[in-house]
């Protein structure tokens, strides 16, 4: 009978690992790469320009291959991303990315990336000193978002923070509040903000509006001629809940329009889950962002695409392995979604 143990799975003969981390580095892959061709063998060493002009390509693969853009049906679902995105009363499009606007990264597990907390005294004009209800989870330098009388929200950081836990009082850059906020409005405060969402598509992610007491309403996805066609989107006074966004990825930041000039309760903001870029592969021991039966598939992948530079023959051996790798990690982790029937005109022409 075989067992679990701490030394692997043991049943007489049989000697398993136990293990099931098994990944590849920058290098490995590099190497594996240059095996396939035929352009290294046992003892030989890469040259530093050989791993330099490998390692560009290997990035450039796997950038065109995040996303959906190899048409997999599984979408990079480990670069899902969930992010917040606090709204405020006189803003209509808002920047997503690293250096836009308050766009939240979630936490690994899903929950929210932000501290909520209230004021414990009321605010004025110029004023640095915040008195919050709550300090545990926040530290200077983190983004704090406070809600203002005016309607609007104030955004800034964290300078110094008094205590670690319990009420305290947070201070905040000169020239500090830019108007009034009264005891007991609300304040997040966040460490990081969420990357730039490759796509906002019905097809591979959802927007919804929740309000403080995290009730969901779902939002509509627009398409660019929905949205220019709404005719009092950017109007002043066209203040209420939005209800529908279009998205534009862009290169640093992508921007997200709400179909309405503000958000007349910005205790309110967007939930976004998204796909997100992978990251860079830059230094020898880094790991490629992606799960392992992908790792023969980057292997051959970048194996056609250092062919040239080393004068390899290519042969159909060759791509034969590399399109059945790269098919069989295609089908890896692939996407579920749901499908509605509803009964309808039995006649439809009439005849």
């Amino acid at each position: 009978m075989t067992t679990l143990n701490t030394g692997g799975f043991t049943n007489g003969t049989l000697n398993l690992s136990g293990t099931w981390n098994f990944t590849v580095s920058r290098d490995d892959i590099i190497r594996e790469a240059m095996l396939n061709i035929g352009k290294v063998g046992e003892g030989t060493v890469i040259t530093a320009g050989e791993t330099a002009d490998c390692a560009r390509k290997l990035n450039m693969l796997v950038k065109q291959w995040m996303g959906k853009q190899d048409f997999a049906p599984g979408l990079k679902m480990w670069t899902r991303q969930r992010a917040d995105l606090f709204l405020s009363s006189t803003q209509y499009v808002y920047e997503l990315g690293p250096t836009g606007d308050n766009w939240v990264q979630a936490n690994a597990n899903g929950t929210p990336g932000y501290v909520q907390t209230n004021l414990t005294a009321n605010l004025i004009t110029n004023e640095v000193s915040v008195l919050v209800a709550e300090v545990s989870g926040i530290a200077p330098g983190y983004f704090l978002v406070i809600q203002l009388d005016s309607g609007d929200i104030y955004s800034t950081t964290v300078q110094t923070s008094m205590t670690t836990s319990g009420p305290g009082i947070l201070t905040i850059p000169l020239p500090g509040m830019p108007s009034g906020a009264s005891m007991g409005n609300y304040v997040w405060c966040y460490p990081v903000k969420a990357q730039r969402p490759l796509e906002i598509l019905p097809t591979n992610a959802t927007v919804i509006l929740r309000d403080i007491n995290a009730n969901d309403t779902p939002m509509t996805i627009m398409t660019l001629q929905d949205y220019e066609n709404l005719p009092t989107k950017t109007m002043p006074q066209y203040q209420t809940d939005p209800s529908a966004v279009y998205y534009e990825s862009q290169l640093n930041n992508g921007y997200l329009f709400i179909d309405c000039s503000g958000a007349q309760d910005v205790t309110k903001h967007l939930h976004i889950v998204s796909l997100r870029p992978v990251m860079d592969i830059n230094n020898p021991l880094d790991v490629p962002e992606y799960p392992q039966q992908w790792f023969r598939a980057l292997c051959w992948g970048l194996s056609k695409e250092i062919a040239p530079m080393f004068n390899a023959v290519w042969t159909k051996e060759m791509d034969d392995n590399r399109r059945d790798s790269l098919a069989m990690a295609q089908e890896a982790d692939a996407e579920t979604t749901s499908m509605y029937f509803q009964p309808g005109d039995a006649n439809p022409w009439g005849v």
